[in-house]
């Protein structure tokens, strides 16, 4: 797409807001508590994620829901998965999902098939698996005072992520289990972690770290949902024109969506999933209006603007409010930077693909360069964002390698090594 298709196409979006703001963008906090939680109920889910994905395999698994409220009032929405049939029991493993995505990402795919999800081959192999949800999303249940209409509710970034919901989710795994806790991320779920790891928190709970497709630095990002809106600063603009959500659901979600694959001249029931995503190697593009039922999910828009700023800037950082408001929080003129040097590595994997343009290997790689020694990583060549989570053969291509990770208690040291000259999965060294 050219850059003045991009910035028509980027205008057309635009015009389509003024014309119709979403219903999310009422300002103004509801101080009416009751009447507030009400309304948050009205936004549960009608049935839960285990009701919903583990309940058809219920001979096979067993799942509980469970919920924990973060320090600024959000309650999150966690799921425990255990097999039935099991032989070992290995202790817990969290997994945490990426931008647009919630808990069910873990599960889409039936446990019977060939790309059985992350959740049920885990399981299969004896672990505890606990899902979390982040804020917002579709299986965490609201906040004890604020509902969607309301534009507090979505005033939060990664930063947030980091600070609040990832070590709830956290502590209330370690404190149901007593044991330390493996974890698993992918996208945001690796990008919250490393910025939570930076500054300390949960080393004294967690035990291997594995991120999927992980990102730090964002700024060689080729997807056109972000790079286009923060080369075009779309981000600011539509912030300034208060609103909130963001949500490939709504009526604007969807036209932005349509715009996008018009100007690129996209098929958007196959090309739309490769705009975003990248070209899975491993993608079953028959089972798309399944996932389309239940992904993507909200997000903020100021989330949304944190990844752009850092794409603009080339930092891992904090929220950038502008210099007036970061010396008030960070007392410097510019957003604290996350020191990556700071991230324990002695038991730590990376995991990431070729072809996936929200973790570029450039960026993968400043991203390494950046950790302190001792970490282990794979590369898969031929590996997109989705095929992390929902590609075919998923046990056999990834998780094999990251339960080997988990359970050897000697591979310290060792590293996977990349071969960029064969389209060939790459092998332990």
């Amino acid at each position: 797409m050219g850059g003045l298709a991009l910035m028509e196409m980027m205008w057309k979006f635009l015009f389509g807001l003024l014309l119709a703001r979403w219903p999310s963008c009422v300002i103004g906090i509801n101080t009416n508590v009751a009447g507030a939680i009400r309304a948050e109920h009205k936004h549960k889910p009608a049935e839960g994620l285990c009701s919903t994905f583990v309940e058809p395999y219920y001979s096979k698994y067993d799942c509980h829901e469970y919920s924990a409220v973060t320090p600024d009032g959000f309650r999150l929405g966690l799921q425990r998965i255990n097999s039935r049939s099991a032989e070992e029991q290995k202790g817990p493993v969290l997994l945490n999902h990426g931008v647009l995505n919630g808990g069910d990402a873990w599960v889409l795919n039936s446990p019977h098939q060939s790309d059985a999800s992350p959740a049920f081959v885990l399981a299969d192999a004896g672990y505890d698996v606990w899902l979390g949800n982040a804020r917002t999303t579709r299986y965490s249940y609201g906040h004890q005072y604020l509902t969607q209409e309301d534009e507090a509710y979505w005033d939060w970034s990664f930063d947030e992520l980091a600070a609040f919901d990832l070590p709830t989710m956290m502590y209330l795994v370690h404190n149901v289990t007593n044991k330390k806790i493996h974890y698993v991320g992918h996208s945001q779920g690796t990008q919250s972690a490393l910025a939570a790891l930076s500054e300390g928190k949960l080393i004294d709970i967690v035990n291997k770290v594995a991120l999927l497709a992980p990102v730090a630095y964002d700024s060689h990002i080729w997807t056109p949902l972000l790079a286009g809106a923060a080369v075009l600063h779309l981000d600011q603009l539509v912030k300034f024109l208060g609103f909130y959500k963001f949500s490939t659901k709504t009526p604007q979600g969807e036209q932005y969506v349509d715009l996008i694959c018009q100007e690129g001249n996209l098929d958007c029931d196959k090309d739309y999933v490769t705009a975003f995503t990248g070209t899975n190697c491993c993608f079953n593009y028959s089972k798309f209006p399944f996932y389309d039922q239940y992904e993507t999910q909200s997000t903020s828009v100021k989330n949304l603007v944190h990844l752009a700023q850092l794409y603009r800037a080339d930092k891992f950082q904090k929220y950038d409010y502008g210099v007036a408001e970061n010396n008030q929080r960070y007392n410097s003129s510019y957003p604290t930077a996350y020191d990556l040097s700071r991230v324990p590595t002695q038991n730590l994997f990376l995991a990431y693909g070729g072809l996936d343009p929200l973790a570029d290997l450039v960026d993968v790689q400043r991203l390494k360069n950046e950790l302190s020694p001792g970490y282990k990583y794979l590369f898969k060549p031929n590996f997109a964002h989705l095929d992390f989570i929902i590609g075919n053969n998923c046990k056999q291509q990834l998780y094999d390698e990251v339960m080997a990770f988990f359970e050897d208690e000697k591979n310290v040291g060792i590293t996977f090594f990349e071969n960029l000259l064969s389209n060939e999965d790459t092998v332990m060294k």
